[in-house]
């Protein structure tokens, strides 16, 4: 996959212009969904202005670069914009656990629904 080198972690960063792997069905799941980070104060808890949010956290991605489909949470358009733009995480109350817990989340819906399945697991 594209080019890699590693950082302090021995854990390889994608360089820009690497392609993440894209799912419609993954991306589109978020339609009409609950937001899964709902923000006490900040969510506006309407399914209409959710959408699939890519977490570019931890090296998965960085500033115009998107990681793999399977890294994203259901958000709406307010708890985006505070996920997007981490200078306002701290005045929001957002802590990596409720990220953590939102991905959680968003990906057993996904694992419900048929679109992430685990090989060789005994619900198959």
């Amino acid at each position: 996959k594209g080019s890699r080198m590693s950082n302090l972690t021995n854990r390889p960063i994608y360089q820009k212009g690497s392609k993440p792997s894209v799912s419609k069905p993954i991306r589109n799941a978020a339609r009409d969904a609950t937001c899964t980070l709902n923000l006490p104060f900040v969510c506006d808890n309407m399914t209409e202005t959710v959408v699939f949010c890519h977490l570019r956290l931890f090296n998965l991605a960085g500033i115009g670069q998107k990681p793999d489909d399977l890294f994203g949470i259901d958000a709406c358009a307010k708890c985006h914009q505070i996920l997007d733009n981490r200078s306002l995480w701290e005045e929001a109350g957002l802590k990596h656990e409720h990220i953590l817990w939102a991905l959680i989340q968003s990906q057993k819906r996904r694992r419900e629904a048929g679109l992430i399945t685990l090989k060789g697991a005994d619900d198959e």
